[in-house]
């Protein structure tokens, strides 16, 4: 029963740091709502106007920290002789020493930078790429990157035509998340609208949220005043179809399949718990029969066969809650203390391979970061469940050890005493 809480424990709470690292580096990644305009070409024309609409809703205007219009588009990124694609997001960026001091809202954490070229970001072709990206390709800083963009015309003869131009390397980003450090490509607003021949326009509106436990509300707000007769006259433009998307829709799959593993995990460990309750109905069944003597004298004795139940019962809640509180101790401190005995172990394999294997051994890392793509061990413990797991292995313990304590409560005294 302890190992079996222990090990649940320690397995879910892995799987809850990895959830939530996961999810704060969605979070940071890129914006909690979008609003694009699924009309024509797509662009959304008078933006500022229409952020000044939106923003004389007081309900929506208190739940948001920005509002702004940006620029996010499909490209094709030259790599020696070929081109492969990536997602170009362009962001307004009023004052470079706020980026370098990583306190724009919708632009991720700055890992390196040239200060004297990122000063120039809103004038000159710059880009700032993802930290995955960068070591992918073998990219420097400074150096020039060919970018190319869809222009919007087609030609029957030559196709779609491409807008193509050369951008410098001026810094690198991470969130944390392998997706968007290996495909993004971070632009300022006014040079990327000179890119995409956009005039004063954007294709995208990007909302960042106090709180994520109001995106659906937040989205029904924006809903609600988009939906209002007036709007288009109030934003002076007309021939617009606003949706809205939360980052929560946009990563629903990917959600919903990290909750599936974790669901699936918990139940394949919480059948050690079972299987433990079924070694305590084996373990209190013997002890009624190595016992029958006993309870047979005492039931003569006059002890009521409820009394003999309880006894039972609380002997094995009473072994059950020990198992567990055992289990919760060893399991937090192995969640605690996860990482650093993997490293040991990882270093006591690596001590000994090259004794047995020799010239044949390659050091192995137990947990690779360039793999799971994480600084630490992500361990997040939740001393509720902890709680739930340790009441629930107690009262297990209890049913398990009922049905024994009920044959011995059904014991005949006469013939207990008489066979033994």
């Amino acid at each position: 029963m302890a190992v079996g809480v222990s090990l649940l424990i320690v397995v879910l709470s892995i799987f809850n740091g990895f959830q939530k690292q996961v999810k704060e580096s969605l979070w940071n990644g890129g914006p909690h709502v979008t609003i694009e305009n699924n009309y024509g070409t797509g662009e959304i024309k008078n933006y500022e106007k229409v952020i000044s609409v939106l923003l004389e809703n007081e309900e929506l205007k208190k739940r948001i920290v920005t509002i702004q219009g940006n620029i996010t588009s499909h490209g094709l990124l030259q790599n020696n002789n070929t081109f492969v694609p990536i997602m170009i997001r362009a962001i307004p960026v009023e004052d470079t020493k706020s980026l370098m001091q990583n306190e724009i809202p919708n632009f991720p954490r700055l890992e390196y930078y040239n200060r004297e070229s990122i000063n120039t970001i809103n004038s000159n072709n710059t880009v700032v790429i993802g930290k995955e990206m960068f070591n992918l390709y073998g990219f420097h800083l400074g150096r020039a990157i060919t970018i190319a963009v869809p222009s919007g015309s087609f030609n029957v003869t030559r196709g779609v035509e491409l807008n193509v131009n050369n951008f410098e390397i001026v810094g690198l980003f991470k969130t944390g998340y392998y997706n968007y450090d290996s495909k993004f490509v971070y632009l300022s607003l006014p040079v990327a609208q000179k890119f995409f021949k956009l005039n004063n326009s954007v294709n995208q509106l990007t909302l960042k949220v106090k709180s994520l436990d109001e995106l659906e509300y937040v989205k029904e707000l924006i809903l609600d005043t988009i939906r209002e007769i007036d709007f288009n006259k109030k934003i002076e433009s007309s021939g617009n179809y606003f949706i809205v998307k939360t980052i929560a829709e946009e990563q629903a799959n990917f959600l919903a399949a990290l909750r599936m593993e974790k669901t699936i995990i918990s139940n394949i460990v919480f059948l050690f718990i079972i299987l433990a309750a079924l070694g305590m109905v084996a373990t209190v069944y013997s002890l009624v029969r190595s016992k029958r003597k006993s309870i047979g004298i005492l039931k003569a004795l006059g002890l009521p066969s409820s009394s003999i139940l309880l006894i039972f019962t609380l002997n094995s809640m009473i072994i059950g809650l020990l198992s567990s509180v055992i289990g919760g101790i060893i399991g937090v401190y192995y969640a605690n203390n996860l990482e650093t005995i993997i490293n040991g172990l990882s270093e006591t394999i690596n001590f000994f391979g090259p004794i047995f294997y020799k010239s044949s051994w390659r050091n192995i890392e137990l947990v690779p970061k360039d793999i799971y793509y994480f600084d630490h061990l992500p361990v997040d413990i939740d001393i509720s469940f902890i709680f739930m797991v340790t009441t629930a292995s107690t009262i297990l313990s209890g049913l398990a050890g009922y049905f024994p304590a009920r044959w011995a409560a059904n014991l005949d005294p006469v013939e207990t005493i008489k066979n033994d």
